[in-house]
């Protein structure tokens, strides 16, 4: 049987971040699995491609700090690859006096966690920057940006296979077998051919599929729910020069409809947040007079007939409707029987942002 020191599971932008990190030590030993037939196909290339400042995130959670880590080494990542990127900046605004109130608690939350530059703006400020956008106050964060998602998966994967990392993809594991001195791991390829090999770290990076892989493996695990946000193109020149974000709802579920661009420049609107049963990627064109709407509450000269049905992404969330925000869960799961065993679950926004620091993290988790 075939062994390896360290398995990855899932090659998004997580597990290919991972990979990059681990390969230069473990060379072939490494493992890197995905079911598809390339990396990053699901959670990780259907999303805004913002890099997350770190504002709204409990203070010393894990999505603070490894927000705030990953952001500074995904510019540094950028400047050194030539990878598209543009630190655009972004205001949260307000469109009333409870969202003021609202935006002051973020500002103390942002400066808690470390996040720089972050500037409360009057309207008159906040009008001068983009005046197209209706505000009674802002919250100007000069450290959001964007990024290409796909070319940055892309030069992990080139550094875990420049590595001789061992990378398999049409890889679906079907069983995971805890051993007193390995794990055996079953997975099937696309030809229905099974294999059977072992490994002494398993590494959870299945996103969407790591509730499902942790159970495969007999440990206690969390409901992961899907979480569908749908996004929403203008066909219109843009009115805006940086992301615009309306202060999110309240209790964490999600942060509103927002203005955000890829790197042509084009405008776009969502994620909306509507919870599912199974990954749908449709995004439902009676959806457009809910995203009218909202985005007219801070973008009220918009053209809204020019709002395009554009796609939809799927997102791991712990946190359920009625939940309470739930930070990332990050763990190796010896105290649940499975030494060895490192679950990544509800790994969502900020999760790109997140992932070299996360790497990182785990890294650090089994010392190397």
């Amino acid at each position: 049987m075939e062994k390896f020191e360290v398995t990855i599971i899932g090659a998004g932008i997580v597990g290919l971040a991972l990979a990059a990190r681990l390969a230069p030590k473990l060379g072939s030993e490494l493992l890197l699995l995905e079911q598809h037939d390339g990396f990053g196909k699901e959670t990780s290339s259907r999303n805004s491609e913002v890099v997350h400042a770190g504002i709204y995130y409990p203070k010393d959670s894990l999505k603070a700090r490894l927000c705030i880590a990953g952001r500074r080494q995904i510019y540094q990542l950028c400047r050194d690859h030539d990878i598209a990127h543009q630190r655009l900046g972004k205001i949260i605004v307000a469109t009333s006096t409870d969202e003021e109130e609202y935006l002051a608690n973020f500002l103390k939350r942002g400066l808690e966690n470390g996040v720089e530059e972050l500037k409360m703006l009057s309207s008159n400020e906040s009008q001068a920057l983009e005046p197209q956008v209706k505000a009674k106050a802002a919250l100007l964060s000069p450290a959001t940006g964007i990024v290409d998602s796909h070319n940055l998966m892309r030069l992990f994967y080139q550094q875990a296979k420049e590595a001789q990392t061992t990378i398999a993809f049409n890889s679906k594991i079907t069983e995971i077998i805890p051993t007193s001195a390995a794990f055996h791991l079953n997975y099937k390829t696309d030809n229905d051919e099974n294999f059977t090999f072992s490994s002494n770290i398993v590494i959870n990076c299945a996103g969407l599929g790591a509730a499902q892989l942790s159970r495969s493996a007999n440990i206690p695990t969390p409901t992961i729910h899907y979480a569908k946000g749908s996004y929403f193109s203008y066909s219109g020149r843009s009115p805006l020069s940086r992301l615009v974000y309306p202060a999110p709802p309240t209790g964490g579920h999600g942060l509103g409809i927002h203005a955000t661009f890829d790197l042509g420049g084009r405008l776009r609107f969502g994620p909306d947040l509507e919870y599912c049963d199974e990954p749908d990627y449709q995004v439902d064109e009676k959806s457009h007079a809910k995203f009218a709407t909202e985005i007219q509450r801070y973008l009220p000269s918009l053209d809204v007939a020019k709002l395009i049905p554009d796609m939809a992404g799927i997102r791991p969330r712990l946190q359920g409707p009625n939940d309470a925000i739930c930070d990332f869960i990050i763990r190796e799961e010896g105290p649940a029987g499975a030494p060895g065993f490192i679950n990544l679950l509800g790994i969502e926004s900020p999760g790109l942002t997140a992932a070299p620091a996360i790497a990182d993290e785990i890294a650090a988790m089994i010392n190397l």
